[in-house]
């Protein structure tokens, strides 16, 4: 019970740290910030939207917010460990997302003159997409048919063999094609990085619905059946 209480307190711990440390370093920056800031990048990192900067706030806001109403807005009661541990950590990573995007916002907005010619912005998005997908293969295959975080279509829900492999299946891809698209994504920039998240998206999307398909016709086939392991019988004595 005391070790639950003490992670209960780090957990608040770190959503109020988290939570208000954005807009406090945003209010504390405010005065070196320029009145006129860019707010959209092309795909080669050239400026072509301008705004002002009481927009910077917004996200620092959001975060806010997110921590006080988050426990009002989002159930987080579940009966299976695994999505519990999954929306947990989940949430973690949001906030630590918004957390490094809003700095990384303060800091091109007051240097954006000189740092745009060496960071692109859509790399850090590209690259964080890219890595929540490794984070769901990480968890995803040992999704059960209760569980809101798993792969549900007509397929999956008419064999258990069928779920259970379409789920490992994506969960290995998901997990190693992260780990290969990531440099691919953080080392290019204009067209070629857009290329690269589309070939991602097709890969991470129509592979598993190809394989999916593939096990519904061996299903139907009578290929595709459930091994029972006969229960050797007790004798008593």
């Amino acid at each position: 019970m005391r070790k639950i209480k003490k992670t209960n307190n780090i957990v608040k711990v770190f959503y109020t740290i988290f939570g208000v440390l954005p807009l406090l370093v945003t209010l504390y920056m405010y005065p070196l910030i320029p009145d006129k800031i860019p707010v959209h990048y092309w795909l080669d990192g050239s400026i072509d939207k301008w705004g002002d900067k009481h927009e910077l706030l917004i996200v620092s806001i959001i975060i806010l917010l997110f921590v006080c109403f988050k426990s009002k807005i989002f159930n987080e009661n579940f009966n299976d460990e695994t999505e519990d541990k999954i929306t947990k950590f989940n949430n973690y990573y949001f906030i630590l997302i918004l957390n490094l995007l809003s700095y990384i916002t303060l800091y091109v907005s007051i240097n954006f003159e000189t740092c745009l010619n060496n960071f692109n912005l859509y790399n850090f998005f590209i690259c964080t997409i890219c890595f929540i997908f490794g984070f769901f293969g990480n968890y995803i295959t040992h999704a059960n048919r209760n569980s809101c975080l798993s792969i549900r279509t007509k397929y999956t829900l008419e064999n258990t063999i069928i779920w259970d492999r379409t789920h490992k299946f994506c969960g290995a891809l998901w997990l190693s094609g992260s780990f290969v698209f990531f440099p691919m994504f953080l080392f290019s920039n204009g067209y070629i990085l857009l290329i690269f998240a589309f070939l991602m998206i097709v890969v991470f999307a129509i592979l598993p619905y190809i394989y999916m398909h593939y096990l519904h016709e061996k299903y139907l086939s009578g290929e595709l059946e459930e091994k029972v392991h006969p229960k050797k019988a007790q004798h008593s004595h």
